[in-house]
């Protein structure tokens, strides 16, 4: 019998663990498994791991410790979250968005010499769940929910800085039983190409529209990663919408607006067309040294310097604070210790002061993730995809987001668990 990979499904959901044997080996010997996929940018990802086989030629993946590789704990996702891109000295971000299928291939080696190619496909929705367009009015996003007819909990799902999208996160949500909105609000054809004086007006909209689908129960929690967390946590202090709120690494404060994919001196959000008062960046010389220096020598930027310089005026920061003691819904903050774009881990240790000390409780949860950084949960992250570190900006710049390929998978994984947890608490009667 000739070596050969043994794979507990070449069709599976994205959160559902794939088991990787290799079988057919001569006792000891050294065998290699290197795995590839493609992002949404064409940007092509590779990991790969090397075991000895047992006594009877067999490797198990899910509780063998690599001799070498890209990983080395036993750990049955290592081989997807450790895969990185191909072509950069830092690595890339992996930029999935959209509801299509991943596919993954696995080529076994052994001696160097390949003995077989296999394809596995990892979806965030199959049959049972339809998909489809929402143009409503002036909202646009893309809409999830079980075939069945039935009136589901709804969840709202806001991206962050990048703007788009989230349809994979959606897609996933419906396959667990929950009617799922994917909303756009910038960057997308149809709405604002910046996030800029974006009315929160608009979210409410959407809300009371989900809210009254027809396969929906009533019931809409709203999940925010990033700068979609700060908008998650500021709508639940202006509306009182919703079930529950997810927001993940969110800042405590309104940031200003972004042009062309930055941080600008513009509004970012309004309301009765007024704009939302937001912290204004001071930027210390050591870091305008400091991120030059980097360029020049190619190594990674961290942001972290601009706020620990902005957030130490309490005075000038104080009229930003979003309200989250108006809140009046069970959340779920996450955040990473490392994160280096923004203290998310301060910010939420500032709201769980504050939210503890309301006379009425809430079964909030609080999930802080000590080597975690900025990519570290659902709806970004999923530790069965590449976990992201680093960023590739443009101009020859790398932007580095905290935490480690490992840690931020770990996150990923229990942090998943908890979310479905939460949200079907949260919606329980």
């Amino acid at each position: 019998m000739s070596p050969k990979l043994q794979i507990s499904s070449i069709d599976s959901y994205m959160d559902e663990t794939i088991y990787i044997k290799v079988i057919g080996c001569s006792a000891n010997t050294k065998v290699s498994i290197h795995a590839s996929t493609y992002d949404e940018a064409h940007k092509q990802f590779h990991s790969y791991a090397a075991f000895i086989a047992d006594d009877n030629g067999v490797v198990d993946v899910s509780l063998q410790k690599p001799v070498e590789g890209t990983y080395d704990k036993a750990d049955a996702f290592g081989l997807f979250w450790s895969m990185d891109h191909t072509d950069s000295k830092w690595g890339d971000y992996y930029q999935k968005s959209s509801s299509d299928k991943v596919s993954i291939t696995l080529v076994l080696k052994v001696n160097e010499e390949e003995q077989e190619t296999v394809t596995i496909y990892r979806h965030f929705y199959r049959e049972g769940v339809i998909k489809e367009t929402v143009q409503h009015h002036q909202l646009k996003g893309t809409l999830f929910h079980p075939e069945e007819q039935g009136n589901y909990p709804a969840v709202l799902i806001l991206s962050g800085s990048d703007g788009g999208m989230q349809e994979h996160a959606a897609a996933l949500l419906a396959s667990k039983g929950y009617t799922a909105l994917a909303l756009a609000y910038f960057g997308e054809e149809g709405v604002p190409k910046d996030l800029e004086e974006i009315p929160l007006e608009y979210f409410q909209e959407a809300t009371r529209w989900l809210k009254h689908h027809e396969y929906v129960n009533g019931d809409v929690s709203l999940i925010g990663y990033s700068r979609g967390g700060e908008l998650a946590l500021l709508l639940g202090a202006t509306f009182n919408d919703y079930q529950s709120i997810i927001a993940g690494v969110p800042s405590a404060y309104i940031t200003p607006g972004m042009k062309n994919g930055i941080f600008a001196p513009i509004t970012s959000w309004i309301f009765n067309q007024e704009a939302l008062p937001a912290i204004k960046f001071k930027y210390p010389l050591s870091m305008m040294f400091s991120t030059m220096k980097n360029w020049l020598i190619k190594k990674p930027i961290s942001f972290s310097a601009i706020w620990e310089h902005t957030l130490k005026d309490q005075e000038k920061t104080a009229e930003a604070r979003i309200p989250v003691e108006n809140i009046q819904s069970p959340v779920m903050f996450i955040s990473g210790g490392d994160d280096q774009l923004w203290p998310s881990s301060r910010y939420v240790n500032l709201m769980e002061k504050t939210r503890k000390n309301l006379k009425k409780p809430y079964q909030d949860r609080y999930l802080y993730y000590e080597h975690g950084g900025h990519f570290l949960s659902f709806p970004y992250s999923f530790a069965q995809l590449p976990a992201n570190v680093f960023m590739q900006v443009g101009g020859g710049m790398t932007m580095t987001f905290g935490g480690t390929k490992e840690a931020n998978a770990d996150a990923a994984k229990d942090s998943w668990d908890k979310i479905l947890e939460f949200l079907a608490a949260s919606n329980r009667k």
